[in-house]
């Protein structure tokens, strides 16, 4: 009897631990790209343009887990390509540092110009500061996070549901477009120090597919508030969008510092700081509308679409 009420208290600690490293992943995968890609694509193309970027993503980065299996591959994995992870998290980061100076700009009202430089530097000392805290605090971390912003999700729900659009490009458009986004989100996850860090500490590859689900969630609750990005910019947004982007910054600060070599640490640290400095001048540029800004935000996905997944794609390639 004893015997089986350990046995049956170690699965529930396995059961929640693989929970936790499922609500992680979903949290530091939750970025400026879950969080606004989907508006801008169902501006464009209607709903098409959301199932383009929605299915490809979903199933893509799930599948990580299933693929490499075991946290042993993972570590062999990260520390061949040590240096592709690190470039990874430093545009991760400084892409963040452009997005939330936009949004300052833009969607936040009455915000004075100094908030462009002000809010990115905030969510990035905060990002900094969460980096320290110990692995095992991680899962509740996210916990919390994914949590809030579910709650977020909720108080928008039925009201904000609009399932009516009106597209600015032809959907067709989509069947050129889908190539590119299956061949990002199928190999950009194996570059991200933040998956590999989840599979080598979960109990088990399943926290993959809680991120599946829980991850799926998220990017549902951008379809609800994508109105409010012309109506007017809600405060409880403006609380997931941070939150959301403080975890993804600290969680690629900390995995993308650790996965180099201490030799290189000194260059990943300016390489990142340079990186934002960029990331923010560019959203000082001029635009004409929000439009035009959002055509800044997609040539980010250069990264994401094409050198990213091109060098994973040469790795397998050459298996060098």
């Amino acid at each position: 009897t004893i015997y089986s009420q350990e046995k049956a208290k170690r699965g529930e600690v396995k059961l929640f631990k693989t929970i936790g490293w499922g609500l992680y992943l979903a949290c530091s995968w939750t970025w400026c790209i879950g969080m606004f890609l989907p508006i801008v694509l169902i501006d464009r193309y209607g709903w098409s343009g959301f199932f383009m970027f929605a299915i490809p993503n979903v199933i893509g980065c799930t599948a990580f887990g299933y693929v490499l299996r075991t946290p042993e591959r993972s570590k062999k994995l990260a520390e061949k390509y040590r240096g592709a992870l690190a470039s990874f998290a430093v545009i991760t980061i400084a892409f963040h540092a452009f997005f939330l100076a936009i949004v300052a700009r833009y969607f936040i009202p009455d915000l004075p110009a100094w908030g462009m430089i002000a809010l990115p530097s905030i969510v990035l000392l905060s990002g900094l500061i969460i980096s320290f805290l110990p692995n095992r605090l991680w899962p509740i971390l996210a916990t919390a996070v994914w949590t809030l912003s579910l709650g977020i999700g909720i108080s928008f729900w039925p009201g904000s549901i609009n399932v009516e659009t009106t597209q600015t490009h032809p959907w067709q458009e989509v069947v050129w477009l889908l190539p590119i986004t299956t061949f990002g989100f199928l190999l950009c996850p194996y570059l991200d120090p933040t998956f590999h860090k989840a599979l080598q500490s979960s109990p088990s590859k399943h926290s993959f597919g809680v991120f599946g689900l829980t991850f799926a969630l998220m990017i549902g609750l951008t379809c609800l508030y994508r109105d409010a990005f012309v109506a007017g910019f809600a405060f409880v947004i403006a609380v997931h969008i941070i939150s959301q982007a403080i975890f993804t910054v600290g969680a690629h600060i900390r995995e993308g510092w650790l996965c180099e070599v201490k030799t290189r640490r000194t260059i990943f640290a300016l390489g990142t700081i340079i990186a934002c400095a960029v990331g923010i001048a560019i959203a000082h540029r001029e635009y004409e509308n929000v439009r035009a800004m959002a055509n800044d935000y997609l040539r980010f996905f250069v990264f994401y679409g094409l050198v990213f997944p091109g060098l994973v794609a040469t790795f397998v390639w050459t298996k060098k």
